[in-house]
């Protein structure tokens, strides 16, 4: 081929302008001039991101946050504006170098697209359900290490909650209340159209130590597989709450999913972007302790002691400033036949314990062509994730600095301890722990920071590849494919000296490593068609889902170390348990199929179904399933001629039936090898073989209506939900052979409304204020358990003074406790020695769920200022503190201070024995009997409400004309903070905060790592 007709072939001279031979493109580049302009609403509002194309070629830009463009083009080009929500504008080039344009606002913004299940886009007067947009601009404002975080109190009837284990830790998502006692009930994550995994390290999900078992192992968290995301990759994010929205994802998405648009290069356009955001992180709250008293004697764990005068404070020296850095580049250029978007993200996060440190890479690159004749659109991608957490933080008592950090005698300065953590052991020639404590297994806070280090290591590897052939405008076919492998390791070192609870003589050595690699397919054939009245859209198709889990474990505890403070699996003594964990697989095949009939876009019929075989019901009759959705929805406005001012008036009503997962391997349990010596580890449980796939049955009903041309506009969704055939574990008659068996029962109803206002109050000029508002309520009943099942706990083991409970006529997440005996008249009832008497069993005492939440967001933008900020709340609810329990045990925490100055407790009691009345109760006595890991938790619940400034950002764009024509065409400065203020806390910990995403131990704290606030600044620049 000649050299000259490669150059003219080529996709990026085309793209450029450019035409061959030479001299034409010479005499076209002396005839363009720069053009520059402003682009703004109807009422002169600056409009960021619209795209500006000259029309006829692949020429173009996008306006800056101040509505502004720059490009090259002729007198007698045209130039082409387009963005979502506004109708297209057409502007010739005259004689000058300035454009000054005006878009009006669409036909009531009916016809904009909004992605759906499986990535098809539909316009949102089509929809027959709830669903929420957050756009990209909303996730990047005041960045977070975790992209879930940035949603919190943005979207109605989404619950977030972070876990306590620092920098980097997962959160727990739930939309419209918890569903399931065995499975998750966090949603399905879908990128780009395809399920990902939202694959977790281990959690911790013990009270007291780690997780939960005999070897007392330290829980850790590498973050979730979304928190893993890079920000400034989402263009946006679809929250699909109800059943009728997720219903073609089948048994994957029974609680809802959150889909997620990437970025992709567009045609015309060549700019680099640069982000970078750096946040100081510090302690929101300290521990509230007295500073009165001292040790009770020398040498005393408690602080029961005689009156001192001042006490150092020990924890402000413990906690440093955290900071986060997160710094991203992209390079978005391409053609009408070919784009490209690449992008490098880096995130450095050091958290306020010492030795907590994050660091992640992460690199994307997405490819997107056109082949035959552009009937062929090929889209790949490839995500790269390495990330590093060292020394992830652990609630509980065992691992975890806090306790002997809070439970410090007070008025004793700690700081011996932390310069000399270590002290020499003549006998062994090796440095030992220095720590005069072991009461609830304490130890120096100093040594576990420095001498029990963790390291846990992600490597994700995210490919995605996508086919679309156009057989005409009305008619496609689509085939898609990802691999998501995600491999963990995790490495603990607990050197000779800490507890022996903990750790052997010579130290401990803890290490694991897995792989998770999930496979996904579909095919998808897609009708779009005009038939005459009515306009058909169609699709059909099939999807493969392939799961799998393995990896080894090692673990010395047992059995010790030859050598001490040597870190090797070949340094385990005998009795240590090593061994390759046992490989999780699980495929899930489906067909599917929906249908949107509508006509004259007044009236829309929504019809959905899909069919499931999953493995995880093989040898049962259950193996194939079926899950239907049916909608309706209704453009009231026009039905009706409501006329002004009325904008837009819809009515939508659906019904659903979807599924939950169940565990691998329950139809068919078997024998395995044991952890040490080749033993047998004999099944203990009944084979499941009649096992029905969790369903979960959704109604709601909605409205949406705006009004004043757009400026005000309200939603409101009534839901109610049944999750039926639930999975439960239950102990069994001995004789049987086995000890544990599943069945299936239980009916767990949640109903709510969410309600969405947003109003433009002002839009001028120069000036422009949107404010919304989103309120949610949901209610947990626990209708039915199984026969002869009153009760299903969802704590695991390690605690005898509080659970989470199932019960019937309850709520999800209800915490039972020990409670104080109380007399007919409410007076509690005191014994002989002046303590107070115990219920033997636990009793209700809360439940940690809102009772309703809310978010108020708020945008103001002044010229080239934008202020914004995000006031959410939580109110109602009850969460524990078993934190607190333990602080009052020890004569550490304020009101056991106050207790003694005001000469004992106040209380309203009476003495079992003579009926005589108590009003007051000695301290010590009372605190000892009523805190502590074994006390009546049911006194240390508080009210969850919590209402926060979760968000605030001033920002200031550089005028184009400041910039002129130099390399840099954009410049954006944000001060930003998130969590700035508590507008309201009871609660003597952030109830925000869980201690495991697990479906357990919600509402309760257990010397969790404090909230922090965080400010900063966030740049942007466009090149």
């Amino acid at each position: 081929m000649a050299l000259t007709s490669i150059l003219a072939d080529h996709a990026y001279v085309k793209a450029a302008g450019y035409t061959y031979p030479p001299t034409a493109s010479f005499r076209s580049i002396q005839q363009e001039k720069e053009i520059s302009g402003t682009v703004r609403d109807s009422k002169g509002a600056p409009l960021p991101g619209v795209s500006v194309q000259v029309k006829g070629t692949n020429r173009g830009a996008q306006t800056n946050a101040s509505g502004q463009f720059h490009l090259n083009a002729k007198s007698g080009d045209v130039l082409v504006f387009s963005s979502i929500g506004f109708a297209p504008q057409e502007v010739t080039v005259g004689a000058g170098t300035t454009v000054s344009v005006k878009m009006d606002d669409n036909v009531k913004g009916l016809n904009e697209l909004v992605v759906t299940a499986l990535g098809v886009k539909k316009t949102a007067k089509s929809l027959t359900y709830a669903t929420q947009r957050i756009g990209g601009e909303e996730l990047t404002t005041a960045k977070d290490a975790n992209l879930m975080n940035s949603i919190n109190g943005k979207a109605a009837g989404v619950t977030i909650s972070r876990s306590s284990s620092g920098v980097g830790g997962s959160v727990k998502v739930t939309l419209r209340g918890n569903k399931s006692a065995q499975s998750t009930n966090q949603p399905l994550y879908v990128i780009d159209g395809i399920p990902v995994t939202n694959y977790t390290t281990q959690q911790p999900n013990s009270t007291w130590g780690g997780d939960g078992n005999t070897t007392f192992s330290p829980g850790r968290d590498g973050g979730d597989g979304i928190s893993n995301l890079n920000p400034d990759d989402v263009e946006s994010i679809q929250v699909l709450k109800g059943a009728s929205a997720s219903a073609l994802y089948g048994s994957q998405a029974a609680n809802g999913v959150i889909l997620i648009t990437t970025k992709k290069g567009k045609s015309g356009i060549a700019k680099i972007e640069f982000s970078s955001g750096f946040t100081l992180d510090k302690v929101a709250y300290k521990p509230k302790l007295q500073n009165s008293y001292g040790e009770t004697e020398p040498g005393s764990t408690n602080s029961w002691g005689k009156e001192i005068s001042n006490a150092p404070d020990n924890i402000s020296d413990f906690f440093r400033t955290g900071n986060t850095w997160i710094n991203s580049i992209n390079f978005t250029g391409g053609n009408e036949k070919a784009q490209t978007f690449f992008s490098y993200a880096n995130t450095h996060a050091t958290g306020i314990m010492p030795g907590n440190e994050l660091n992640r890479h992460n690199f994307t690159i997405r490819e997107t062509a056109k082949f035959l004749n552009d009937k062929l659109t090929v889209d790949g991608s490839a995500n790269i994730v390495k990330q590093n957490l060292e020394n992830g933080p652990s609630s509980g008592l065992y691992f975890n600095p806090l306790t002997g950090l809070y439970l410090f005698p007070r008025g004793k300065d700690l700081s011996p301890y932390k310069n000399q953590y270590t002290q020499f052991d003549n006998t062994r020639k090796i440095d030992l722990q220095n720590w005069p404590f072991n009461e609830d297994v304490q130890q120096n806070p100093y040594w576990i920071v420095n001498k029990n280090p963790s390291t846990t290591v992600r490597n994700r590897t995210l490919l995605s590849l996508s086919l679309k052939y156009d057989f005409a405008d009305w008619l496609y076919l689509q085939v898609r494919g990802n691999i998501d492998r995600t491999n963990d390791t995790y490495d603990a070192r607990f050197y000779a000296g800490t507890n022996g609870v903990l750790a052997g003589p010579n130290g401990r050595y803890l290490m694991n490593n897995l792989t998770n690699t999930q496979s996904y397919g579909d095919v998808i054939l897609n009708f779009n068609k005009q038939l005459g009245n009515f306009k058909l859209n169609a699709l059909a198709g099939s999807s493969i889902l392939d799961n799998k889990t393995k990896g080894m474990s090692g673990d010395s505890f047992l059995g010790d170390l030859y050598v001490a403070n040597s870190f090797t699996l070949q340094n385990m003594a005998p009795g240590s348990q090593i061994q390759t964990a046992r490989e999780a697989h699980s495929q899930l095949q489906a067909l599917f199929a929906s249908v949107n009939l509508s006509y004259k876009d007044l009236v829309f019929l929504d019809l959905s179904g899909r069919n499931d075989w999953a493995s995880t019901l093989s040898f049962t009759p259950n193996g194939s399933y079926f899950y239907p959705s049916a909608g309706l929805s209704f453009m009231l406005h026009q039905l009706l001629n409501l006329g002004e001012p009325v904008s837009y008036a819809k009515l939508r009503g659906s019904y659903a039936i979807v599924g939950n997962a169940v565990p691998v391997y329950v139809t068919n349990p078997v024998n395995t090898l044991g952890v040490v010596g080749g033993t047998i580890a004999f099944n203990s449980v009944r084979a499941f073989r009649d096992l029905k796939p969790e369903k979960t049955k959704s109604f709601e009903i909605g409205t949406e209506w705006r009004f004043l041309n757009n400026r005000l506009n309200f939603d409101f969704t009534y839901y109610k939900t049944n999750t039926i055939n639930q999975f439960f574990q239950i102990a069994i008659a001995p004789g049987t052979g086995k000890s544990q068996a599943f069945i299936n029962g239980g009916n767990i109803q949640n109903t709510g409304i969410e309600v969405l206002v947003g109003y433009d109050v002002i839009k001028t000029n120069d000036f422009r204020w949107n404010t919304s508002l989103n309120y949610s309520h949901n209610k947990n009943t626990v209708l039915e358990l199984a026969d002869n099942v009153d009760q299903f706990i969802l704590t695991p083991p390690g605690s005898n003074t509080f659970s989470s409970v199932l019960a019937k006529g309850g709520s999800y997440g209800d915490i039972y406790g020990k409670a104080l005996k109380r007399d007919e008249n409410g007076r509690i009832l005191i014994d002989a020695d002046n303590k107070p008497l115990v219920t033997s069993d636990q009793v209700f005492v809360g439940n940690p769920n809102p009772k309703w939440q809310g978010g108020w967001s708020n945008t103001l933008s002044y010229k080239d200022f934008t202020l914004s900020f995000l006031v959410d709340g939580k109110f109602g609810g009850k969460v524990m503190s078993m934190t607190e329990a333990v602080l009052d045990k020890y004569g550490v925490s304020e009101r056991s201070g106050e207790g003694r100055k005001n000469g004992g407790v106040t209380i309203d009691g009476v003495y079992e024995a003579n009926k005589q009345p108590v009003n007051k109760i000695d301290a010590a006595t009372w605190y000892g009997a009523l805190g502590g890991r074994d006390g009546v938790s049911g006194e240390y619940l508080y009210d969850a409400t919590v209402v926060r400034l979760r968000e605030l950002s001033l920002g200031y764009a550089v005028p184009s004309k400041v910039l002129g024509k130099g390399f840099v065409r954009s410049l954006r400065l944000s001060l930003i903070g998130r969590n700035l203020w508590y507008i309201s806390k009871k609660a003597p910990y952030d109830p925000e905060v869980t201690m495991s995403t697990n479906n357990g131990l919600a509402g309760v704290d257990m010397f969790g790592l404090p909230a922090t606030r965080s400010f900063g600044l966030n740049l942007n620049v466009g090149f």
